[in-house]
């Protein structure tokens, strides 16, 4: 997502107008259908504001948000989309809503090239159409095969090594589509969680013997146990019982700077509801 520089309504019109192409602002009076003096007003700051319908124009023709054609975001692209535009179901939604699955992990697949990449080839084996291209190709190394046998035993091709290896080959060339698909599926898909878990590690890089030190550990026992008779509350207060005690836990520890602390509550959200799921389920 790009940011660009504060701008007011004027300078974003000027600016949005020439880098799209119209070179004149009667060009782009044309392309709005109105007139070429009330496009020109707006831009000149004659006008100091716009009306609903053409700032809805504009925010399409040049596909930026009207919050950065007015100036109040230095963001353009759109940070929120209806459930249909991203094409996710409602119950999809509901679960990163929920975080039934984690945010963070399906963020970093979504942005990850690989992954987008293993996405598309798994839309071809679900719509069947790479496998009947492995099926045509399959089908013409056989028929090549068959039409040298057929020649070899009539006598109008040799039966030498030669020939037997060109056969050997072409039976060699013929793919097993589903095999082949779940093949390149899984190394795109193991290729990205690798590059994602490096760039987490990286981003946590620390000593965690040195962070959870057995003070800290003492200090999450006592702020938990504040808390009392935990048995009758909900699960997920408990998860949220447990969070906050580690969190103010790790706090005792006078060595971690605050940007140190942000990092490990943004650690803490993730890890600790899974090891608590993980030991329920257990």
């Amino acid at each position: 997502m790009k940011e660009y520089l504060p701008g007011n309504l004027q300078e974003r019109l000027r600016e949005l107008r020439e880098a799209n192409g119209y070179g004149t602002r009667q060009e782009l009076a044309d392309k709005l259908g109105i007139d070429k003096s009330t496009y020109g007003r707006m831009e000149s700051g004659a006008t100091k504001t716009v009306s609903s319908d053409i700032l809805i124009k504009l925010s399409e023709l040049y596909n930026v948000t009207t919050d950065y054609i007015l100036g109040i975001s230095d963001v353009p692209e759109r940070t929120y989309y209806d459930i249909g535009e991203l094409g996710l179901s409602v119950e999809a939604a509901g679960n990163l809503y929920s975080k039934n699955a984690d945010p963070r992990v399906v963020n970093e697949l979504l942005v990850n090239e690989k992954f987008q990449l293993a996405t598309r080839q798994m839309a071809l084996y679900f719509s069947d159409v790479f496998s009947a291209v492995l099926r045509s190709n399959n089908n013409l190394y056989d028929f090549c095969h068959d039409l040298l046998t057929d020649f070899t035993n009539a006598g109008r091709l040799p039966k030498d090594k030669e020939m037997n290896n060109l056969k050997k080959r072409l039976r060699a060339s013929k793919v097993q589509s589903e095999p082949y698909q779940i093949n390149k599926i899984q190394v795109h898909i193991m290729a990205a969680v690798r590059e994602i878990k490096k760039k987490v590690t990286d981003e946590m890089s620390t000593d965690f013997n040195k962070v959870y030190s057995a003070e800290v550990l003492e200090a999450v026992k006592a702020d938990f146990l504040a808390h009392g008779d935990l048995n009758d509350i909900s699960y997920e207060e408990k998860k949220g019982y447990v969070i906050s005690a580690v969190k103010a836990g790790i706090r005792c520890n006078t060595e971690l700077t605050k940007e140190d602390l942000e990092q490990h509550d943004k650690a803490i959200d993730i890890i600790m509801p899974t090891l608590m799921d993980l030991f329920k389920t257990k």
